[in-house]
């Protein structure tokens, strides 16, 4: 436990005996006056450690909550931005999260850990640790920018000791902190409804083995995890039935076994998925928490141009490296085609609409989509004059890259309107984002889709798929949501025959562009999303009176 020094013990009896309320305001300031020459430390410290420790004893007495201020640790399933190395949705957003709980005013402190094949520990930042690997990132269902290295393909012994690592780093890591902060932890907050939460109910039974109070865990439920139990009970030949049945033996989503206080969803369409998944755990302590964005980073950038933004320069190597290569096997005259149009940067000014589509190779992006509305509208623009473009932003597994370049580049023959970007640094993708005349993401039940959110915090209206997430949040306003069809080929054209009405017939851009802005910032700021979140973990999961 921690205990007083007998600097802080005299203080503390000092302080309180004197009764300083009673007191006028200046006796007040020459008793801490005298206090702090006798201590040899700042007031403002020895109140911080007095709350501390009164603190941290009521929560070894079975006291564990004396207010809402937090204490806070995250455990990421993917890696934040940083050393060259790319993040996926569910990294950006856990360091988004990260930083916005740190900034909170009932937060006195937010710690995370994190996987990475490339980065590690920064020796003068306290507040977060990489869990090192020196394989990628395991992932459950699609791929990511930065692996492609599936839980499935783990075996058993593998698996367990991975997870055990974690569970080992995970508590040194906590302890090493209540240590050194004298703050003892009052929330654990697991990304992922997988191993995560697994690891955290680890770490509470350890901590109540050692007679320390159980933490309240909750679960940020990404969307990846469930598609990935749900592909295991298709029983589809690359999902073979195993992580689903072992969650469930874990008892992790039971509400008979107490492990998990609650759990967040990121829209309606997830808040049923994992109902139907856990029927076990109590449907009124799902809340959905729609994802928040980064306003640091994503927000209009006034000078930004196309002319400016696509520069060779400012592009990846690999998007100029790796074309040629890739489509050699296809004939000369394919590669001279795609090699000469695209090898010196997009020539923007041959357009009068740019069009993006940002998001990783996975087959419910539907790329394929994407690939085949461009070539239409495409056509049916120039007919009335007007010349667009389209830039693929995002990346997948080199089979996956090759696959689609093939299917724009030889199938459709766009090499003149057709450019893959490759993953793009957020700073980048800003710049994209608020150059583009529109964003279409055209996914098969999208879990939630921040990649709308950050395109339309550019100024930039969006299009995508009546299914999933987006509709939630897709208004008139800001974008359209196009009816779903089983036929890619039937969907396709009914992107396109909208591309060309909102950019050649009505130009959303100047229309809506305004409105897109003030709509993602008054709706989805990461302080407000991480707000709502603790706000629900006091009143909804542990019952408290809202403050």
């Amino acid at each position: 436990m921690i205990c007083f020094d007998n600097r802080e013990f005299f203080f503390f009896a000092a302080w309180v005996s004197c009764k300083p309320m009673n007191m006028h305001a200046s006796d007040r300031f020459l008793l801490l006056f005298v206090l702090e020459l006798v201590c040899k430390k700042p007031a403002t410290i020895l109140f911080a450690r007095c709350k501390t420790v009164i603190t941290h004893s009521l929560l070894h007495t079975g006291i564990t909550h004396m207010s809402n201020t937090w204490q806070i640790f995250c455990l990421g399933t993917n890696n934040w931005q940083g050393g060259g190395e790319f993040a996926p949705g569910s990294g950006i957003l856990h360091e988004g999260h990260h930083e916005s709980l740190r900034a909170l005013p009932n937060v006195t402190g937010c710690f995370s850990m994190w996987p990475s094949r490339n980065q590690r520990s920064n020796p003068d930042r306290k507040d977060y640790r990489v869990f090192a690997l020196e394989h990628d990132i395991p992932i459950c269902e699609s791929i990511s920018p930065v692996s492609s290295y599936r839980w499935h393909s783990m075996s058993e012994e593998e698996f367990n000791a991975y997870r055990t690592r974690l569970a080992n780093e995970v508590e040194a890591f906590i302890n090493e902190t209540e240590t050194e902060t004298g703050i003892a932890f009052n929330l654990f907050i697991a990304h992922h409804s997988f191993v995560n939460p697994t690891v955290m109910v680890e770490i509470n039974r350890r901590r109540t083995s050692a007679g320390k109070p159980r933490v309240p865990v909750v679960v940020f439920a990404h969307g990846t995890a469930l598609k990935m139990y749900q592909n295991e009970l298709k029983k589809s030949d690359e999902y073979p039935l195993r992580f689903y049945p072992w969650i469930q033996q874990q008892k992790i989503f039971d509400a008979s076994a107490g492990n998990v206080d609650g759990v967040f969803v990121i829209a309606h369409a997830q808040h049923a998925i994992f109902n139907s998944l856990f029927p076990e755990f109590d449907a009124t302590r799902v809340v959905v928490a729609p994802n928040g964005y980064n306003q640091k980073i994503f927000h209009k950038v006034v000078d930004a141009t196309p002319a400016t933004v696509f520069v060779k320069e400012s592009l990846p190597a690999k998007y100029y490296a790796s074309i040629a290569e890739e489509l050699a096997e296809q004939g000369a005259e394919t590669v001279a085609n795609v090699t000469s149009t695209q090898a010196n940067g997009i020539p923007t000014a041959k357009f009068d609409r740019l069009i993006l589509f940002t998001g990783k190779f996975a087959d419910w992006k539907r790329l394929d989509v994407m690939l085949k509305a461009a070539a239409k509208y495409r056509a049916a623009g120039l007919e009335k004059g007007i010349s667009i473009g389209t830039l693929i932003a995002g990346g997948g597994p080199p089979e996956d890259e090759l696959l689609y370049k093939r299917l724009a580049y030889v199938e459709l023959k766009a090499a003149e309107h057709v450019f893959f970007l490759g993953p793009l640094g957020q700073d980048l993708l800003t710049r994209v984002n608020t150059v583009v005349d529109l964003g279409v993401f055209p996914s098969k039940d999208e879990p939630f889709g921040l990649v709308f959110i950050e395109c339309m915090a550019c100024g930039t209206p969006v299009l995508g798929a009546r299914s999933g997430g987006p509709i939630d949040f897709v208004t008139d306003a800001v974008g359209a949501l196009i009816e779903e069809h089983a036929d890619h080929d039937v969907l396709a054209q009914r992107f396109a025959d909208k591309v060309v009405e909102v950019t050649v017939e009505q130009n959303w851009k100047v229309t809506k562009g305004a409105d897109c802005v003030k709509y993602a910032m008054e709706n989805f700021s990461l302080k407000a999303q991480c707000a709502q979140i603790l706000d629900s973990v006091w009143t909804t999961f542990l019952g408290k009176a809202k403050l």
